[in-house]
């Protein structure tokens, strides 16, 4: 076991006390007192503009929670998020014009079968319309007779 590392004990009501007053101490410190100044500094900009709303306490502490998270994310080394850190492959300009080609015969194909569901879109509404143009004309002969 490390010398160097200690254990601290909580003895009685006195050491109970101290715990709770360490606890409200880091909790106020670290959190209430932030999120206070996120409050007062969002409530003193954006006042002047009466585009958004005041912000109370509770809102003040969530804005400097999403700050600090938002901090610690981006500058931890472990974090999951990210800029640029990929290692992007290097293609040479042979295998870039490869994709450009093949990107442009799958594009000229599916501008092709647009166009043909289009002329075929169009044959058929065209065929519905005459179809209904000469139902119309019978139930007015019809309605003449």
């Amino acid at each position: 076991m490390n010398k160097n590392f200690r254990i601290i004990t909580i003895n009685g009501v006195r050491g109970i006390f101290a715990a709770i007053f360490v606890v409200i101490g880091l909790i106020a410190g670290f959190i209430i007192s932030p999120g206070w100044v996120c409050m007062k500094l969002w409530n003193f900009i954006f006042y002047q503009s009466n585009v958004v709303a005041m912000m109370n306490l509770f809102q003040g502490i969530m804005l400097w929670l999403i700050v600090a998270l938002s901090l610690y994310a981006l500058n931890n080394r472990r974090a999951l998020i990210g800029f640029g850190s990929y290692p992007y492959p290097t293609l040479s300009s042979e295998q870039i014009n490869d994709i450009m080609e093949r990107a442009k015969k799958s594009e000229a194909k599916i501008i092709k079968e647009f166009e043909e569901f289009k002329a075929k879109s169009e044959l058929s509404q065209s065929s519905d319309n005459k179809d209904a143009n000469i139902n119309t004309d019978n139930q007015t002969e019809d309605v003449r007779k």
